[in-house]
This record gives C-alpha cells, structure tokens and sequence, in this order.
C-alpha cells in the first residue's frame, strides 16, 4: 500500500499537522509492505526530511515546479497531479486548510478518487476501506464515511492527532515536473503574518474576546492574558464585523475552526456559528456576565461574573505562579 503525506513547512520545520498526517500515515500502513511518503512542496533544508523521517516517512519527495510558488489551488493540484498519476499512491493525507481543501477536491475530481475534509478521526474498516469521521450541521453531529474509490484524499484538522515519534530512514527523492501550470489564477504576493504567539489552528490554549469586551480598547487584555500564559488570541465574529480585530483572529463556522486543549471565552455569548468552531476543544471556560448566555451549555467551567473583574486577577494570580515556578 503507497500512502503519501502532504508536508506542509515553515522556516525549514513541518507543521504540528503535517506530523500528525504521519503518525495517521504510519498508523493506517501497518502491513510490512506499506509504504510511507512525505510530498514537500519544494526542496527546503535537508532537516525537513529528517524531520518526516522522525515520524515515519519511509521518503520524502521534494517536489519543485512554479505551481507551488504562489500559485492558485487549480495550478497546484495540477502539478500534484501529475506526480501522483506517475506514482499511483493509494490514500493521501493533507493538513485541513482552505487551499489544500480546495486541491484534494480538484485532485479527487481529476482523478476519479473519494475525498473526506476537516476529519477528525480516521480508521481501517472491514474490508480495508478508510473510515473518516466528520463533523456535519455546524458541529452538532458525526458522520463516519466509508470512502471506497481510490485514490483516497483525506484533510485532517489540526491537533487531532498528537505526533508519534517512529524513526524511519526518510530516503530523500527529487521530483521535477515540466509542467506549466493554468494561468486562471495567480497569487502575485504573500504577506506573512509575524507574531511571537501560537498559530491559531495549532494552539494547545486559546482566549478569546467577543462583544462583552465593550471595545477594542480592551481587547489588550485578552492579548495580555494570552501571553501570561502563551495562548493564541481568538475573538467571536460580532467584534470582528465591528472591525475591533483583524479577521484572521476570527474563531467559528465563518472563520477558523480550532481544536485546542484549553478554550477561554471572555465576553462571547456564544451564538451557533462560534460554536461550530469550538466543538472540538477538550476544555471550554467561559467567563461571562449573563448567566443564561449558550456559551455556558458547552462550557465545562463557567464563570458568571464581570470579565474587568475576573481577568485582570487572572492575569496577576498566573504571573505570580510564573514567578514562583521560575
């Protein structure tokens, strides 16, 4: 069985995702014969293969062609496409994230393959079909789908599955199409955002605001209660419609979809659509001042009071214990 992982870096280091497709790779190749593939998308430091080796690529395949090179999701399935035509791979494994989405539904298309996104657990079925399970109607059910058609595309949402180290030899192989892709759309520049705090996506802890915050004055003490305790800054969409945040804070069904061990909601009712984006944390508190807001029936610690009060005494209870640990 050929599995291939999509490897998704930055600044020469895979991400936390990429390296649970691994450890979903390795898990599902269990029969001897089973073959682990890392795909990154151009040839970057040779400590990226060692690093796919660390969680069970049997290689890594380097692939370089413009189609990766800010290019639209149509170019770069097309230049997927072409490697995986030659290759024939079985099952394909990406970090869940709107563009790659928007690839493995174009390559599944291409290909004639089933296709399975935002999965939260995947599993071997009887007869050796993949089962994915999905959340449906904004969170508020799973649905385990048996995808039978190969080539199977599968993105997996972030932190879902913890990484497993399991040293394999990470064989590195080139790959270089001569292959232009369509010009239908092109990405002509790319801004990083910079900022010392967690990936939104990716963070273990997450403390967001929403309208109980009053304005965007305050919303430093979301920011400053994150970083008391290195969390990534959220915030409901109400403030973000109200232009008190930048729209890439924005947790929910409209915005990011995050799966943290911690969720700390201060001033966020918590309307459908954010709680669609929260369904999968472990551990929801929610600070809040009416004790009849949906926040609280989700919530496994609530806290029913003013959030002027609560989180600056949070703030300074947590950097005395920093101090004290120190």
């Amino acid at each position: 069985m050929e599995i291939y992982a999509f490897i998704d870096c930055k600044n020469d280091t895979i991400s936390k995702t990429s390296a649970g497709c691994l450890t979903l790779g390795r898990q599902i190749a269990s029969p001897p014969n089973s073959i682990l593939t890392a795909v990154v998308p151009q040839k970057t430091n040779l400590s990226v293969a060692k690093e796919c080796g660390r969680y069970g690529a049997d290689q890594v395949v380097f692939i370089k062609n413009p189609g990766f090179e800010l290019s639209s999701p149509e170019g770069f399935a097309k230049v997927l496409e072409n490697f995986l035509r030659k290759k024939q791979p079985e099952i394909i494994l990406f970090p869940d994230r709107p563009d790659l989405r928007d690839s493995a539904a174009i390559l599944a298309d291409s290909t004639g393959g089933s296709i399975a996104v935002d999965c939260l657990r995947v599993t071997v079925g009887d007869g050796g079909d993949l089962v994915c399970r999905r959340p449906v109607y904004a969170g508020k059910a799973m649905a385990d789908l048996k995808l039978t058609r190969k080539p199977v595309y599968i993105t997996l949402r972030a932190n879902t599955i913890s990484p497993i180290i399991d040293e394999r030899s990470g064989d590195i192989v080139e790959f270089c199409p001569d292959l232009i892709p369509p010009k239908t759309l092109k990405i002509l520049e790319t801004r990083p955002l910079l900022s010392k705090r967690p990936a939104l996506t990716e963070a273990r802890i997450i403390v967001s605001g929403g309208r109980g915050i009053g304005s965007s004055d305050n919303y430093h003490l979301i920011e400053e209660l994150a970083d008391t305790i290195g969390a990534a800054v959220g915030a409901s969409r109400l403030i973000v419609d109200a232009g008190w945040v930048s729209q890439i804070h924005q947790v929910g069904q409209t915005g990011k979809t995050v799966t943290p061990d911690l969720y700390i909601a201060c001033g966020i009712s918590g309307a459908m659509q954010h709680l669609a984006g929260i369904s999968s944390a472990k551990w929801i508190v929610a600070i809040n001042n009416d004790p009849e807001a949906p926040i609280f029936k989700v919530s496994d610690y609530g806290i029913v009071a003013n959030l002027f009060d609560i989180i600056p005494e949070m703030i300074k209870q947590l950097q005395t214990t920093n101090e004290q640990s120190k």
